[in-house]
């Protein structure tokens, strides 16, 4: 599998290649966000480890620009910086996970092992005999379970892993309270490092794509879909 380290400092460049290529990932170093923006017209890889600030073109502004041209590719945020408004925003603009510097290896690892398979189960999924021909709908949504697709009023609807995993949740359970221990779960079933306020994250982003009155906040419970 193919991992892009979009990276200015080239000690972490280096550090990160060496971690991964024993791990058998293919790794393509990259010295900004356009450097890697570019490279992404030739080949797509399976995950992306992305520093915040960088010359040229920093993480925000990579991050955003992918996420406006459709890539479905997992993000992983590496930053200097880690306070909790840097984290909430590199999550709103379409990050899966965020790590702050200095960082574990090992953890890094962990966390793409962990990011790669919630894709592939979800990929995986989408093409078993049960999902085959399912559809959730609900007013004007239409989510399919077989194409792994969203539809809003019969226009398709950009949607990452995560987002599809809470909104597929909601819609199985309609009027019904999930609290964010049960949206972690739906959302990040094998993953130990997730939080409440990735949840939080993901659910501003959901709603901004399906309208802000289907998913209601029930303070101090959750969150639930309103039908």
């Amino acid at each position: 599998m193919k991992i892009f380290v979009v990276d200015d400092e080239p000690n972490v460049r280096l550090t990160l290649k060496i971690a991964l290529q024993k791990e058998g990932f293919e790794v393509v170093q990259c010295i900004n966000g356009k450097d890697a923006l570019d490279k992404l017209s030739d080949e797509k890889p399976d995950l992306i480890i992305l520093d915040y600030n960088m010359p040229i073109m920093d993480g925000f502004s990579f991050l955003a620009a992918i996420r406006e041209r459709k890539y479905i590719i997992p993000v992983i945020f590496l930053s200097d910086y880690a306070d909790i408004e840097t984290k909430i925003e590199g999550l709103n603009l379409g990050a899966d996970d965020y790590l702050g510097k200095p960082f574990s290896t090992k953890e890094l690892i962990a966390r793409i092992n962990v990011l790669l398979r919630r894709y592939n189960l979800t990929a995986y999924a989408s093409h078993t005999t049960e999902s085959k021909e399912k559809i959730l709908e609900c007013r004007n949504i239409s989510l399919n379970l077989l194409s792994y697709t969203l539809k809003i009023d019969d226009k398709p609807v950009d949607i990452t892993v995560t987002e599809f995993r809470l909104l597929q949740g909601f819609l199985e359970n309609p009027n019904q309270v999930l609290s964010r221990d049960q949206l972690m779960d739906l959302a990040y079933p094998e993953d130990n490092y997730a939080t409440d306020r990735s949840i939080d994250c993901h659910i501003k982003r959901l709603r901004k794509k399906i309208g802000n009155d289907f998913i209601e906040t029930v303070y101090g419970a959750g969150y639930k879909l309103a039908v």
